[in-house]
């Protein structure tokens, strides 16, 4: 946050001014149609109905000009954990408060909204919608913090099928993987592995199965590939073996299956790494040394070893 430029006193009070013009010319607005409505028949389910779109307008432009100007700037110093917590409540605070001002606006006293049965009613109606899962999926995931922004996650959930690797390859968990920039109301906002921006509705992923690959240490990596029965898998696994242990720990070379024409071998390690750097490393070495016993094994058969 140290290199954004300083701001000066004029652009600090300027989003504050915007909002309090915001607030008093509704308010000027609503008095008018107040005194409007005294004067005129106009039907008061229509009244209501044109004070409701005002606050609905005037209370999602303030809401915005409060999450852009005004909280977004002040939570730069937070952790990434308050920084989650902050704005999540603050949104949810805001558009509360602006759900049951239109409420009210349309004639729903308010005490009957926050306490009587037909609040209950609602909310246990909208509780299988789409809309109020996300809702409440965001606050799961805020209170529980599975991940906060910043984080590089894994998840896997019915609802993105992925096709699984063809055999010999080995299986591979289906999962999408991307940074967490932001979590709102409705959606978590995560930048995948390919610089795509994916916006994924928090009820679908208050469901997943989540990895959090920010907080762990290191983890299993398998690798299977195919080798042609001229190469001795004897000598092959102990120069895997040999390679290997040059930059990994206990790795484990073994054979998974046997052909007529080939068969499978697979290492397993555990790393610290990006499992595709992990995997460009093994499958490298792996040529090499295939490349070498090739060359050995075809020069026997002609009988001029090398």
């Amino acid at each position: 946050m140290a290199d954004e430029p300083r701001r000066s006193p004029r652009q600090t009070l300027r989003p504050w001014v915007a909002t309090g013009a915001m607030l008093f010319f509704g308010a000027l607005l609503l008095a008018l149609l107040n005194d409007y409505y005294r004067q005129m028949s106009i039907g008061t389910s229509v009244m209501h109905l044109i004070k409701a779109i005002i606050i609905l307008i005037v209370g999602i432009t303030v809401a915005q000009v409060v999450k852009t100007h005004m909280l977004l700037k002040n939570i730069g110093s937070l952790s990434p954990r308050q920084r989650t917590i902050a704005g999540f409540s603050a949104r949810l605070i805001l558009y509360f408060g602006l759900a049951l001002a239109v409420l009210a606006a349309l004639g729903v006293g308010l005490s009957s909204v926050v306490f009587g049965g037909a609040f209950v009613t609602v909310v246990i109606g909208l509780a299988g919608q789409s809309m109020f899962t996300n809702i409440l999926g965001g606050i799961w995931l805020v209170l529980f913090q599975p991940f906060q922004g910043g984080d590089m996650i894994s998840f896997v959930t019915w609802q993105y099928p992925i096709l699984m690797p063809s055999y010999p390859h080995e299986a591979l968990k289906p999962v999408y993987t991307g940074r967490v920039t932001d979590i709102n109301l409705m959606y978590t906002s995560v930048v995948t592995e390919d610089g795509d921006p994916m916006v994924i509705p928090n009820g679908i992923l208050a469901q997943s199965a989540i990895t959090n690959r920010t907080r762990s240490t290191s983890r299993r990596i398998r690798i299977r590939f195919e080798v042609a029965n001229i190469v001795d898998p004897t000598e092959l696994i102990t120069a895997l073996n040999s390679s290997i242990d040059k930059w990994s720990q206990s790795p484990h070379c073994e054979l998974t299956d046997v052909g007529t024409q080939s068969y499978s071998v697979r290492v397993t390690l555990w790393s610290e790494s990006p499992e595709d750097e992990v995997r460009h490393r093994i499958l490298s070495s792996a040529w090499r040394t295939i490349d070498i016993l090739t060359a050995a094994s075809n020069a026997k058969a002609q009988g001029n070893p090398l």
